[in-house]
């Protein structure tokens, strides 16, 4: 009966404990332990031609070669990177180690060269792989964010309700042609230049205190309330106040039993300005 199972060998050169790297191992604490690690990593990856992987796809972790070769976790960590150092192992971002001498000891009908080629070429692919992999990976955790955030930025579009856009106005004095041509606009005589300087003279505020907004429409309260002339000076303080008095009665603004301002309020203002001369 025929046997058709495959058998794989080792085979090493009488010469092998006598090259510098095995050497500068054994010449190390520990190092006759480090070259039966070697040797069984040698003997375990030589079905794969040099690539440690369990069943063929899973690379073999620190506790998986100390179960294998019989050795402790930290020591079989500790000649992991020995080897690394010497250029004996290459061990790929994916996890997978490669035993780079290994082709010197395999027995097969190839020559040396052949095989070295061949399994550095072997080497570089898988390499490349794993690099597109990986790049694959970055791409898909990329894309993935982006459209997250994407999503995140159209929810809170959805739920933000946009506030129109409040427009400050700012006030403008007129110049005096523009106030002399809505007054002959109007018809109301009003006096353009004295207007003009009367305003000025007040920062361009109403009696309430604010600010002058249409200075047309205050061109209109003086023409409703007839404010249609200058004021005369006056040659005392009681003359003055009497024609306060007049003024303000005229437009129903004073009570007169009580010869004071009425409180009422008559839907409009009037500014009036006196001047006393002493």
């Amino acid at each position: 009966m025929s046997d058709n199972k495959k058998y794989y060998y080792l085979r090493l050169k009488d010469n092998f404990f006598d090259t510098d790297e095995m050497k500068i191992l054994e010449s190390m604490k520990d190092g006759y332990l480090y070259s039966n690690i070697l040797l069984k990593l040698y003997l375990r990856s030589l079905k794969n031609d040099g690539r440690l992987v369990f069943n063929d796809r899973i690379p073999y972790s620190a506790d998986m070669l100390s179960s294998i070769t019989g050795h402790q976790v930290g020591t079989i960590k500790q000649a992991l990177s020995i080897f690394k150092d010497l250029g004996l192992i290459e061990i790929l971002d994916n996890g997978a180690i490669y035993l780079l001498d290994i082709q010197n000891y395999i027995g097969k009908g190839s020559s040396e060269a052949d095989r070295k080629r061949e399994y550095r070429q072997r080497i570089e692919s898988e390499r490349t792989n794993v690099q597109t992999n990986l790049r694959q990976i970055s791409t898909r955790d990329r894309d993935r964010d982006r459209d997250r955030d994407r999503d995140r930025d159209r929810d809170r579009d959805i739920y933000v309700v946009d506030k129109p856009q409040q427009t400050r106005t700012y006030f403008k004095p007129p110049t005096l042609e523009e106030v002399k041509a809505y007054c002959l606009e109007r018809n109301n005589n009003i006096d353009a230049e004295y207007f003009i300087d009367f305003q000025e003279a007040r920062g361009w505020v109403l009696s309430n205190g604010k600010k002058m907004k249409d200075w047309k429409a205050t061109i209109r309260t003086w023409e409703k309330n007839k404010f249609n002339r200058k004021p005369v000076n006056k040659n005392s303080k009681e003359d003055a106040l009497n024609d306060m008095r007049d003024l303000m009665s005229e437009y129903g603004g004073v009570n007169e039993q009580s010869n004071e301002p009425s409180t009422e309020d008559t839907g409009s203002t009037i500014d009036i300005e006196y001047r006393v001369e002493h």
